[in-house]
């Protein structure tokens, strides 16, 4: 009859229809998916390598804690050593037995300002970070320790003053009085700068040493007042002239 199909006809757009079926479902649901599960792949990818990472970070922390643990007591020792804090009395006192010790002469000694050296788990270099530290240091955070007070390293703070000790020695006893401040077990000093020249009227080296003096707030070390009997005064010298039952 007019106006129908035939059943070839049927067959046919039935063939077309899931042909256009299978088309979409490729592009639509299939692709679709395979892009998913290439991004997945990716995603795996990476997650296993970042697990491969972390993995092999972890058995090198474990193995840097072992390692650090080796030195746990010799850091701890080295913190306890500082002086918990900075006093004239002390730095003066240091710079004569280092005087009595070695023999050189001293004509003056300048004190200088004490700053913070380390501060909040750094060592600071810089001026401008000494500077920032020392206004926040001199509030809450050293309000809250006390010269027996034990806290992490994180919150401890060092400082250091620079003292310029004018003298003239032979070279043996300059070079002596270098490496007492640079060997001294019971204090923490260090040879800054040196500024000395031959005097051919006296035949000794005379000039100035730069030498810092060191402490940490929060390492839990009392402060000890120096002994001071000792100290002889005369004129020959900014500490006295010396004799041996002085020495």
């Amino acid at each position: 009859m007019k106006g129908r199909f035939t059943l070839a006809q049927i067959r046919v757009i039935l063939l077309l229809v899931a042909v256009l079926l299978i088309v979409l479902t490729y592009f639509l649901i299939f692709q679709t998916n395979m892009d998913n599960a290439r991004d997945f792949d990716e995603k795996t990818k990476k997650e296993k390598e970042r697990i491969e990472y972390l993995t092999d970070l972890e058995k090198k922390a474990n193995d840097l804690d072992i390692y650090t643990s080796l030195y746990t007591d010799e850091i701890d020792g080295f913190i306890k050593s500082f002086p918990v804090k900075l006093t004239q009395q002390k730095s003066l006192y240091l710079i004569y037995r280092m005087m009595i010790d070695t023999g050189i002469d001293i004509e003056s000694v300048t004190a200088g300002a004490e700053v913070p050296f380390y501060y909040k788990g750094e060592v600071l270099s810089s001026e401008g970070d000494q500077s920032a530290a020392q206004k926040e240091a001199e509030g809450e955070e050293q309000e809250k320790l006390s010269e027996i007070s034990v806290v992490d390293m994180e919150e401890m703070v060092g400082s250091m003053a620079r003292y310029t000790i004018n003298m003239s020695g032979s070279t043996q006893q300059v070079y002596d009085a270098l490496d007492w401040i640079r060997d001294y077990d019971k204090e923490k000093m260090s040879v800054d700068s040196v500024n000395l020249q031959f005097d051919s009227s006296t035949g000794k080296l005379q000039g100035s040493i730069s030498a810092n003096f060191y402490c940490m707030l929060g390492n839990g070390v009392p402060y000890k007042d120096p002994g001071v009997d000792s100290f002889e005064f005369g004129i020959d010298n900014v500490f006295g002239e010396f004799s041996s039952s002085g020495q």
